[in-house]
């Protein structure tokens, strides 16, 4: 499961939503069906096992597979892992249809992903310094030990010692951006951030200039302070953060820069970036264990163009202010104090030239899709979708006196250029036995049985459509990709079910120090999406669970907001954990998808190495993926017309998602990319 995200929408109410229950299958329109239990009326359900789900889940969440990041060949292995069986049940693929390369490829839907770097062997950064005019502000005033005036002309700065780059970072970013810069003029905008009707660039023309910023709003600065003390106090008290004073209108200084023709956004340093330059491998290239971050690259044409952003060491921040209306030293005051600093524009024979460059580099992903065709010829081109997530967060840092273990180090290369801090011998693999471990296993356990029962001539009338999504941990990538490039028509999917931690339950050994986490209880498992998304959902599944496992069905996180019952355990009561928009069938619900979404919550080993196999209830994620397989399988047999319907009301924030996406041209039929580079067979 996704990690919440750091910046918070905020929650809607559901006062209008239309709560009635409408009937899912003739005769009796206004009641709740009701199964007597017959020998196929849930298809093959009860063919999955313990002992298979058991071979599922401790493949996955071995360590050979490294946590399973996307991009890594872990998670290839675990893609191949899921393809194969796929194959050998003899469930029809979904993915690529031209170029592949044996009998798995078929089974992959690639995701292009791409990263920029930068290059530091190509940098390039001058200042040059005017003669000396009389009555400029700010003369002499170095900052640091032994700062000196400038003599007039070209002054050449080191990168990595006197300047860095920005990479962005965050869901979705864009990739860093290389520019040229020649002879340009420089600004001064004080803080540079746009918010409200406060705007620093007032009487400034940026176009074809660099802008220098320093330090941020004090609203601004204190909101970051107090997320960041909110993400550090794991089980501390909870409290209300102040509200983000950014709003969907204010930009940054490189959103302003970027939307207004300036060539680039040179930032004064903080203490930590100081101390970062002051190192002596500053400026070489440094990768968390996972190596460099990627992005989607079908994600990324449709944002807004953005300049490079450089961050200015002392000699750097010495040479652009000598002689300037603020000195150095002000500027280095103001920018740690958050003050207010007045806009001005630089001398105009200061001029900047620089190169920044960047090194590009593509990998792959891939979601796993098998099918199970439908018997009836007419249903057969409708859909049911089952759902979870394959990957997972891959290596966490390495703890301290570890010993980097060869053999696992060799066996992690990407093939992508870009070095990778080695595995060590000790817990640093955070293996996802759970997140989504679980969800995987099950969704194989249904696979398997669906497969096995449309051999001895079980088959549902809808086809059933298993779909093993990547990159959901990035930030939901392999169930976008699907919605925003289908390969089917999605106007035909009735439903998405969607498991996604499944394998564990509240136990006496389940302490768990942070207050905003909820553990299902045994016997039971949390559903989350019909009371928002279909009331005839919910009717269904009730009635399936009512006649076949009986699982205790919690709708704790079965809202969008908290309320006196559901999901108002904190971080705080604003806004929960909001657990409806943080995995994979979230997309599908964007697109107007009825959604059920299966889980057990959130405890104590979430997103860390000791959520491992062991610790796997395999009897609740049988429990669970029987429960599943069963709704599918009867939602997969309703006659025409009869399937859950959207209710009539849905939440404002779901609403204004789903008009997004249709904006942004979500579904239109697409075919899928041939094999990528690096692709496994």
């Amino acid at each position: 499961m996704r990690r919440l995200p750091v910046l918070l929408a905020t929650p809607v109410v559901l006062a209008g939503m239309v709560f009635t229950v409408a009937a899912v299958k003739p005769p009796a329109p206004k009641a709740q069906k009701s199964h007597k239990a017959k020998a196929n009326d849930f298809g093959n359900a009860d063919a999955i096992t313990q002992e298979e789900l058991k071979d599922y889940d401790y493949f996955l969440a071995s360590d050979q597979l490294q946590g399973r990041n996307l991009p890594s060949r872990g998670y290839d292995i675990a893609a191949l892992y899921v393809a194969s069986h796929l194959n050998e049940w003899g469930l029809k693929p979904g993915g690529s249809t031209t170029g592949t390369n044996g009998p798995l490829q078929p089974y992959f839907m690639p995701i292009d992903l791409v990263t920029t770097q930068p290059n530091p062997g190509g940098m390039k950064l001058t200042v040059t310094i005017p003669e000396a005019r009389a009555g400029r502000g700010g003369r002499g005033g170095g900052f640091g030990r032994g700062a000196a005036q400038l003599t007039p002309g070209p002054h050449m700065l080191r990168y990595g010692h006197d300047w860095m780059v920005n990479v962005p970072a965050g869901r979705n970013a864009p990739p860093l951006q290389g520019a040229d810069i020649a002879n340009a003029n420089l600004v001064f905008a004080g803080n540079g951030y746009v918010i409200g009707s406060d705007n620093p660039y007032q009487g400034l023309d940026v176009r074809g200039k660099v802008v220098v910023v320093a330090g941020v709003p004090p609203a601004l600065a204190s909101y970051q302070e107090a997320m960041a003390a909110a993400r550090g106090r794991r089980g501390g008290a909870a409290g209300t953060p102040p509200a983000n004073p950014m709003g969907p209108n204010d930009l940054t200084p490189v959103q302003y820069a970027s939307k207004n023709g300036a060539l680039a956004v040179i930032t004064i340093p903080s203490f930590q970036q100081l101390t970062a330059m002051a190192a002596p491998d500053a400026g070489a290239l440094r990768f968390g264990a996972n190596g460099p971050n990627y992005s989607v690259t079908k994600f990324l044409p449709g944002q807004d163009p953005s300049v490079p952003e450089i961050v200015a060491g002392l000699d750097t921040v010495n040479a652009l202010f000598q002689g300037e209306r603020l000195s150095a030293a002000q500027v280095f005051d103001g920018a740690g104090a958050n003050k207010p600093l007045g806009s001005f524009a630089f001398s105009p024979e200061k001029t900047i030239s620089a190169t920044v460059a960047v090194n590009t580099a593509h990998n792959h992903g891939e979601n796993v899709i098998g099918e199970l065709e439908g018997s009836d010829p007419v249903l057969k081109n409708e859909y049911v979708i089952m759902s979870a997530h394959l990957d997972h967060i891959g290596l966490a840092a390495t703890p301290a006196g570890c010993i980097p273990d060869p053999e696992l180090s060799a066996a992690d290369s990407t093939g992508d250029g870009f070095p990778m801090t080695a595995p060590a011998k000790c817990d640093n693999i955070n293996n996802g036995a759970d997140d989504d471990g679980s969800g995987s296993t099950g969704l194989l356990g249904i696979a398997h049985a669906f497969a096995e029962g449309a051999a001895k001539g079980m088959r549902p009338k809808r086809t059933i459509i298993f779909l093993w999504n990547a990159g959901e941990e990035k930030g939901l990538w392999g169930s976008q990709y699907f919605n925003e490039f289908p390969p089917i028509d999605l106007s035909k999917v009735v439903v998405d079910l969607n498991m996604d931690m499944i394998g564990r339950d509240k136990r006496a050994d389940s302490v768990d120090p942070d207050p905003s986490h909820y553990l299902v209880d045994p016997g039971g498992v949390l559903v989350v999406g019909p009371n928002i998304s279909s009331n005839d959902l919910e009717a269904t599944l009730e009635s399936v669970n009512n006649n076949f496992q009986k699982l205790k069905l919690d709708h704790f996180y079965d809202v969008t907001a908290p309320d006196a019952t559901h999901d108002n355990l904190g971080p705080n009561k604003a806004t929960g954990q909001r657990i409806f928009y943080r995995s994979d069938h979230y997309n599908f619900a964007k697109m107007g998808i009825p959604i059920a979404f299966f889980s057990d919550g959130l405890h104590v080993d979430y997103h860390r190495p000791t959520d491992s196999p062991d610790k796997i209830d395999f009897q609740m994620i049988q429990q669970v993926a029987k429960t599943a397989a069963a709704t599918a399988w009867v939602i997969g047999n309703e006659p025409e017309g009869k399937t859950p319907k959207l209710n009539a009301t849905l939440p404002p924030l779901l609403v204004r998602d789903m008009a997004a996406a249709k904006a942004a041209g979500w579904g239109q039929l697409t075919p899928v990319l041939p094999p990528l580079p690096g692709e496994p067979f």
